[in-house]
This record gives C-alpha cells, structure tokens and sequence, in this order.
C-alpha cells in the first residue's frame, strides 16, 4: 500500500475564458438567457472535466500511486467535494496498489481507512457490496467492475457550502466513471505486476531450493556410492578372512599333525639304527625336511589366520610381532626403528608387513640364516625397509628371479619374491637387493611417503 500523504494538492492554474465573451452573445430576454446560461455552464464544466482526465491520463506513466491520486484529486475538483474516497475489496486484486485512498476537505491525500470519519466508512462499505451505481444531490458511487465482478469503488461527498448550485447530473457520473474505469485499468496492471514479481522470487527460491536438493543429492550419491564401494570391499574381505580362516584351521589339524607324525616316526625309526649308517643320515636328513616343513607351515598359517592387524595398530608394532614368528627357537631377529613413525594407509601398512614377514621367512628356511636386522626407516620424504641377513642367498640369483630368467620364476616358483616386488610397485617404490653387511642378503623396499602416508608426514625422528 502506497504510503500516506499529507501535502495540499496545487489547484489547477487554468482559468477557462466566459463563453459569453468567446461568441458575443447578448440578449435582454430572460427565458433566452436562462437558458444559455445553463447550456453555457455545463459546456465549461464539460472543458474542466476533459482537462482534469487529460491530467489523470498523463499520470499513467508514474504508477499507480501517482495516477490513483491523481484520480481523487480530479474527483474532488470536478464535484466541489468535501471528501473523495478510492478503495478495492479485501479479497479483489490482492497484490495490487494503492488499495486505499481518501482526499480530506482540506484536500490532503490519505492512505489509511482509519482517517475516514466513521460515517462515511460505514457509507463506503455499504457500497462496496453493492454493485450498483449510486448519484443523489450530495453524493457519487461508481463501482470498480470488472468481468461482472465488483472490485472496488470511487466515491465522493460533494461539500454543503458549495458554490455549485446545480445537483450531480448524468456529465457527473460519466467524469467520475471514466475516472474509476482509469484507475481500475492500472489497478489491475498494479495487481498482475505485484503477482509476476511474487512469482519471479518464488522461482528464483525454487531454484535456489532445486539447486541445493541436487548438490545434497551428488553427495548423497557420492556418499552411497563410498558406502557400497566400502560394502563390497567388506565383503570381499570377509569372505577372504574366512577363506583364511578354514585354510590354516585345514593345514594345522591334518596337515601339520601328519608332518608332525612322520617326523616322530622317523625319530623312533632313526634311534634303532646304529650309529654310521647310511640311513640313519638319511633318517637325520628327513628329519630336518619334517623340521623345515613345520616351520614353513607355521609361517603358513600365521599369515592365513593374522591376515589383517588389529586397526589403529602402527607399523613398528606389527614388526615388532615378527619376533615371535618365522624364526627357529635360535635365531636372532632385531627390529630397528629409525626417524619419526607416521600413520601410514592400511594398505601399505599391511603390504609393508607382509614384505617383511615373507623376507624373514625366506631368511629362515631357504637361507638357512641364524641372524637378520629389519630396519624401518622415515624420511622427510622416503619410507625404507630393510631387510638384511647372514644366510647362504645370492644377490644375482635372486635378481634374475625378479627378472624372470630363472626357469619356472612366476608360475609357482619364487612367488614369494615377486609377490614382494609387486606390492612394492603398487605403492609406487621399488624393491632392491644387495649384498648385506651380515654377509647374507638384504632386501629393501623405498616407497613415498606421499603415497602411502594418511596426514602430512612430520621432520626429523628419534631411533627407537
């Protein structure tokens, strides 16, 4: 609603000529006077009346505001009024404005009901909910129609001490209807406009909405597509753990009891045959396969049945655990921590892990070595594992395997050194070998740290 003004309209300057003195008419009778007279004023009138909705059609352009008090304005010229009041329905043209105008008698512009005297309210409302055209001496009610519909009203109340001698008559009527059916038309206009903006910020809110639903909704999705990816990799493991599981419960119920078996037998068999005889070598050297073969089951099912360690554990103490297992009742295993530990990806955690496990089975069993030094060592950019020992293994041989130039190399023999060469690749670093100070072999594994490191890898470190 268009806000109240409270400033004196400027009257208009036009002063319109006499008629008498634009023809020159005179005459001394009465009854001829009389008449012209009359005839005369309703023409003057009529010029005022055309002037008054030439300055009201002007005021189109400004809006509806300025043409709405324009309106009453012209209204309140034309019958001499003492009040002249422009209103719409409550439930018409919801969105347009001005709804509510009045032109006081000291010709001031109101734009709240509630500066209307009472009786005049009550006057307008009753004709509101009247369609109908209303004139008497004092009084004019055009109705706002549209399409048979009633949507507001134009009315005036013509002073008492009018100079105006002469009753409302049909130019009255048809001035202010032209004047009503003015604003009605830019009422309307008000209204349609008030409705395309309602529905610009409601699309625009609609959009903004459809836009945020469709971000929640690509990461509801990524989320989901994480959430199955992490499903089907649990599942993947479960049934691999399990797998695991019923293969090293199968090698240490039956086949780690039969070797255990044949073993005992060939100690009985060994202690009835004398001393310097060639099977008792024989039963000395079968002996130690049986030796060699539970140690290789042990490893076995170690990492069948630990096949992923506890989560939060770190590296250096799933090394540490290595001392327990792989080694005969004499050898030595040192595990040397060297620079500060990062949290390392469980993945690389686990393929670091099984690098070392697998060289330290080798180291024992096919080595035939009594000592060996794990090194695990953070740089600023670089992880290293070294694994070094003092057994019988060969540098060259060893690297014509990973080469593939040794007859039978990857397809189930030496699998275990590719194996290790294959994690190392997938973590982006390298396997070497080399001579190793102890005089055996030693294996060593660099990998990024930028690969393989959950947060930010930290400087310096302390040997553990």
């Amino acid at each position: 609603m268009a806000p109240e003004v409270d400033a004196t309209p400027e009257q208009p300057e036009a002063s319109w000529p006499d008629l008498g003195s634009l023809t020159g008419i005179r005459s001394s009778k009465p009854t001829f006077y009389a008449e012209y007279r009359h005839t005369a004023e309703s023409l003057d009138r009529t010029m005022r009346s055309l002037d008054r909705i030439a300055r009201v059609l002007v005021s189109t352009a400004k809006g509806s505001a300025d043409l709405c008090a324009a309106v009453v304005e012209a209204a309140g010229e034309h019958l001499d009024a003492e009040w002249v009041v422009l209103g719409l329905r409550r439930a018409a043209l919801p969105d347009a404005t001005p709804r509510f105008l009045a032109r006081d008698p000291s010709g001031r512009i109101l734009s709240s009901r509630r500066r209307l005297p009472p009786s005049l309210r009550r006057r307008f409302d009753a004709a509101l909910s009247d369609p109908h055209t209303q004139v008497s001496d004092r009084e004019v009610f055009v109705p706002l129609r549209f399409d048979d519909t009633v949507q507001g009203a134009l009315a005036a109340w013509r002073r008492a001490d009018s100079d105006r001698e002469t009753a409302c008559d049909e130019i009255d009527l048809r001035v202010l209807t032209i004047l009503a059916n003015q604003a009605l038309v830019c009422l309307q206009k008000s209204d349609a406009l008030g409705r395309v903006k309602k529905l610009l910020s409601r699309t625009e809110e609609l959009y903004a909405e459809a836009e945020a639903r469709a971000r929640d909704l690509a990461e509801r999705n990524r989320q989901l597509q994480e959430a199955r990816s992490s499903l089907d990799l649990a599942r993947q493991r479960e049934v691999i753990d399990h797998e695991r599981r019923r293969l090293a419960r199968e090698l240490h119920d039956s086949v780690a009891q039969h070797i255990l078996s044949a073993g005992m037998a060939i100690e009985w068999c060994r202690a009835e045959v004398a001393q310097g005889s060639p099977v008792r070598d024989q039963l000395e050297h079968a002996k130690q396969l049986t030796r060699v073969a539970v140690e290789q089951l042990r490893s076995a099912i170690y990492a069948l049945s630990d096949a992923d360690a506890p989560q939060g554990t770190d590296l250096p103490d799933m090394l540490n655990r290595l001392r327990t297992f792989h080694s005969p009742a004499d050898f030595d295993l040192r595990i040397r921590i060297e620079g500060r530990p990062v949290p390392l990806d469980p993945a690389a955690r686990s393929s670091l892990f099984r690098i070392a496990s697998e060289c330290l089975f080798n180291t024992a069993v096919h080595a035939e070595a009594r000592r060996a030094i794990v090194r695990l060592v953070y740089r600023d950019d670089i992880l290293r594992l070294l694994v070094a020992d003092d057994g019988c293994g060969h540098p060259e041989k060893l690297r014509r395997i990973l080469r593939c130039q040794v007859p039978g190399a990857g397809n189930g023999y030496h699998h275990g050194l590719l194996n290790m060469a294959q994690r190392a690749a997938e973590m982006g670093g390298t396997l070497t070998i080399n001579r190793a100070r102890l005089g055996g072999v030693c294996i060593e594994v660099s990998v990024p740290l930028a690969r393989i490191a959950q947060t930010p890898a930290g400087t310096g470190g302390t040997d553990v």
